[in-house]
C-alpha cells in the first residue's frame, strides 16, 4: 500500500492569511488528548468515567485550538456535527455497522461458538446501548474527523492524515485495557488493528460526504452501538474476529480506489466559511 504524502486531488489550500490550525495545533492536540487519557487511567478516575473522559476530553481540547484561531473557528467546527451529506446516498452507510455485526457472528459460529442461544444477550441491550454512545461518538468525531483531519488536509493526503491519526487514538484506547478497565485482559493487537481501520473507514466518509461529522457520527455510535448483537460469542474470539473484519473493510476502501476519488476542497472550504 502506497501513502502519498502529497495534496490530495482537487485539495483547497487555505487563503493566505488565513489563521487555521496547522501540523503543530494538531499535534498539540493529539499530545494533550494521549496525556490527558493516560492522567484519567493512572489518576484513580472511575473506570466507568475513563471513556467518557476519552471521548469529551477531546473535543474540549479541539474546540479551544479552534477558538484560539479566532474568526468564527470554533462556531464553524462545533456546527459540523450537524452539517449533513452532499449526497444522500452516504446515508446508507449506517446499515454496515449491522452487516459488521453479523458478519463476525457469522464467523464467530464458522469457527466453533453455538449458533444456539447467539443472540440471547441482545434485548434489553439493543435498545439503550446505541443511545448511550451516541453523544460520545459525536463528541470524538467532531474532535478527531471535524477537528484534525480538516486541518491535516492541506498538507497530506486523506489516507496519510487517517493513518497518522489512527495511531495515536489506537493508544489511547489501548488504556481501556489496563488492570481494572473495560477491555482488561483482552489482547492489545487488535485494539491497534481495529482503530488504525476505523480510523481509514471514517476518514473516507468525512471527506467523501463532505465533511459531515453528522455521518461519521452516526457510523461510530453504530459500530459501538451493536455490540449486543456479538454478546453471546467468546469474547476472545470475538475481539480478534471484529479486528480482522474491520481491517477487511478499511483494505476494501483503499484497494478499490475510494480514496483516489476524493476531493477534499468541501471539507478545507468548511474551515473558512
Amino acid at each position: 500500500m502506497s501513502i502519498a504524502t502529497a495534496p490530495a486531488k482537487g485539495l483547497s489550500r487555505p487563503a493566505a492569511g488565513a489563521r487555521t490550525g496547522g501540523l503543530g495545533s494538531v499535534l498539540a492536540f493529539v499530545g494533550l488528548s494521549v496525556g490527558l487519557t493516560a492522567a484519567a487511567t493512572l489518576g484513580g478516575v472511575s473506570p466507568a468515567l475513563v471513556p467518557f473522559v476519552l471521548a469529551l476530553g477531546p473535543t474540549i481540547l479541539a474546540l479551544f485550538f479552534a477558538w484560539r484561531e479566532g474568526d468564527g473557528a470554533a462556531r464553524r467546527l462545533a456546527a459540523m456535527a450537524i452539517h449533513r451529506p452532499r449526497r444522500r446516498a452516504w446515508y446508507a452507510l449506517v446499515i454496515l455497522p449491522i452487516a459488521w455485526a453479523l458478519s463476525v457472528v457469522a464467523v464467530a459460529i464458522a469457527l466453533g461458538d453455538p449458533a444456539i442461544g447467539v443472540f440471547d444477550k441482545v434485548f434489553p441491550a439493543i435498545l439503550f446501548i446505541p443511545l448511550l454512545v451516541l453523544i460520545p461518538a459525536f463528541a470524538e468525531e467532531m474532535a478527531w474527523r471535524g477537528y484534525a483531519v480538516s486541518r491535516l488536509l492541506p498538507t497530506m493526503t486523506p489516507l496519510a492524515a487517517a493513518l497518522v491519526l489512527g495511531i495515536p487514538w489506537a493508544a489511547m484506547h489501548l488504556f481501556l485495557q489496563l488492570p481494572g478497565q473495560m477491555n482488561a485482559g483482552l489482547d492489545w493487537w487488535p485494539t491497534i488493528v481495529s482503530l488504525l481501520s476505523y480510523s481509514v473507514i471514517l476518514t473516507w466518509a468525512f471527506v467523501g460526504s463532505g465533511g459531515s461529522v453528522l455521518l461519521v457520527a452516526l457510523l461510530h455510535a453504530g459500530l459501538n452501538g451493536v455490540a449486543p448483537l456479538m454478546a453471546g460469542l467468546d469474547v476472545d474470539r470475538t475481539w480478534i474476529i471484529r479486528a480482522a473484519l474491520t481491517a477487511s473493510i478499511a483494505l476494501a476502501i483503499v484497494v478499490l480506489g475510494g480514496f483516489r476519488r476524493l476531493d477534499t476542497r468541501p471539507v478545507t472550504d468548511q474551515l473558512h466559511r
